[in-house]
């Protein structure tokens, strides 16, 4: 794995302790040589795993589409990709990646992360998706998950293909450990 996609807000967060975990989750792609595939926005979450991860040296890309790029303060400090709509945005980044990670994030996060989710149940990609589950951030949608399952709703097949893709971790650290030996197993299985 050489490249992580970050799903993250563009929003100020409150707590302490997720930016906490956000900025070791930069600081971290960094001293792996791993590079940064994020939204291309300086502020709130994406702004600091960007800044986080350059300070340890990653290469970082920001994919980003016109109205948000002339947001930016001033020359942003990583590579940017311009694409003309969000969704073409979306698939860019997803095309970069060799796996993902959501942060906590609000509406346009949960569009990343279940893309990223639906295709791997759909073994339309073979990248590990990892979740960081800050303060049980994403308790909910893993317990969502879990009653689709009992009601039949979620097949067993699309299932197991996401299992063998999903990471879960409170810690930066951890979760890319986990996300690093996931890639090798997905890989071994092509």
């Amino acid at each position: 794995m050489k490249s992580v996609a970050v799903f993250c807000g563009a929003q100020p967060n409150n707590s302490e302790e997720i930016r906490q975990e956000v900025t070791r989750l930069g600081h971290y792609l960094g001293e792996k040589g791993l590079t940064l595939v994020f939204g291309g926005y300086d502020k709130g979450l994406m702004g600091l795993v960007s800044s986080s991860a350059l300070e340890k040296g990653a290469r970082v890309i920001g994919v980003t589409i016109p109205m948000f790029a002339d947001l930016l303060d001033g020359e942003a400090k990583w590579e940017v990709i311009v694409e003309k709509d969000y969704p073409t945005r979306k698939t860019k980044i997803m095309d970069l990646a060799d796996g993902f990670i959501a942060l906590p994030g609000g509406m346009g996060t949960l569009d990343e992360l279940t893309e990223a989710m639906c295709l791997g149940g759909l073994a339309l990609h073979n990248k590990p998706i990892g979740i960081l589950n800050v303060k049980g951030y994403y308790t909910p949608l893993l317990e969502w998950r879990k009653i689709a399952q009992a009601e039949g709703l979620e097949p067993k097949h699309l299932a197991g293909n996401l299992d063998q893709r999903l990471v879960v971790s409170g810690d930066a650290r951890e979760l890319v450990d986990q996300m690093l030996r996931q890639f090798k197993n997905l890989c071994n299985k092509e």
